[in-house]
């Protein structure tokens, strides 16, 4: 079964609001019921309120009534902690806390499958809980059968099926970048064990501590993938969610042109995008550091050029 991420079903749950009014209208009634209110605008990926609190929110959704929803979408994962500890639900109701002691209506919204929400013990963490089962009638097609692949995951654990070359490439990779590349932070391996399965060809980085924030701008992602079957070249990107069709229009600032860089589409986010060779993870190491190295410098110029040039992209 291909593995479904979160990231997916936030894009699905943001275009429901902006094109899908029964989805809207499924959405509220499940909150309230209160009938005439109505979504004014949605936004992903925005930061949290609370004093010190660290991370993003996955989806913010402003009333017509001027309240504001702070919706968490988990499938199956986890609840993350930021480096000094701070766990997810905790930062929830910091936001909601903040909001509210600034005289803005607000409640938080754990969104996700059935068996998730019977699961977890921080379903009380949030104000109101919100299956993806009772939204389920209000999808068609595509849409309906992301959804539906969402719901078996969370009901399937995910056992990746270890592959040891995927895991000594990996390594090898990571111990490079820190020896080499000591400014571009990799993710830690999310699999126990070092674990890695054969699919896994695209490497993380820790966008907290390689990117600046600018607050003008969505959180960024950042990632660079060994070998992209959706496009002509493997790549490096750094990803705005929720502004995909922003690329039709969105001029790339000179400064990032200079970086040898592109704008596209890259799933529902905007990518900045730059080349990289390919590489094999199947395939030894030692033998691929000439095309580690120029995809790591490629990372390198695009993380340069984000945090001191990024201002100049126009919200």
């Amino acid at each position: 079964m291909t593995r479904i991420y979160e990231r997916q079903t936030d894009g699905l749950f943001l275009a429901g609001f902006e094109r899908n009014p029964a989805f809207a209208a499924a959405f509220l009634g499940a909150i309230d019921g209160v009938p005439g209110n109505r979504v004014r605008s949605v936004a992903s990926q925005t930061r949290h309120r609370g004093t010190g609190q660290a991370g993003t929110i996955d989806l913010e959704i402003t009333l017509e009534d001027g309240s504001i929803l702070l919706v968490e979408n988990k499938i199956d994962a986890g609840y993350s902690v930021t480096r000094v500890g701070d766990p997810q639900p905790d930062r929830y109701r910091a936001s909601v806390a903040a909001l509210r002691a600034s005289g803005r209506n607000a409640a938080s919204v754990l969104l996700a499958p059935e068996v998730y929400l019977r699961g977890t013990r921080h379903a009380a963490a949030f104000d109101h809980q919100i299956s993806y089962e009772a939204l389920r009638p209000v999808f068609h097609g595509d849409d309906i059968a992301l959804l539906d692949a969402a719901i078996l995951q969370a009901v399937t654990p995910y056992d990746p099926e270890p592959n040891p070359s995927s895991a000594t490439f990996f390594a090898a990779y990571a111990d490079f970048a820190r020896h080499h590349f000591p400014e571009l932070v990799i993710k830690r391996n999310p699999n126990g064990n070092g674990v890695r399965p054969t699919e896994s060809r695209t490497i993380y980085f820790d966008v907290q501590r390689t990117l600046r924030d600018w607050a003008h701008l969505p959180r960024p992602r950042m990632s660079l993938q060994c070998r992209d079957s959706a496009a002509p070249s493997a790549s490096v990107k750094i990803m705005l969610g929720g502004w995909a069709a922003r690329a039709r229009t969105m001029r790339a600032p000179d400064s990032f042109a200079e970086t040898g860089g592109y704008i596209r589409p890259a799933g529902r986010s905007l990518g900045f995008v730059v080349d990289t060779p390919q590489l094999d993870t199947q395939m030894p190491f030692d033998a691929q550091v000439p095309a580690v190295e120029e995809g790591l410098e490629a990372a390198r110029r695009l993380a340069a050029w984000w945090n001191h040039h990024a201002d100049q992209i126009s919200a």
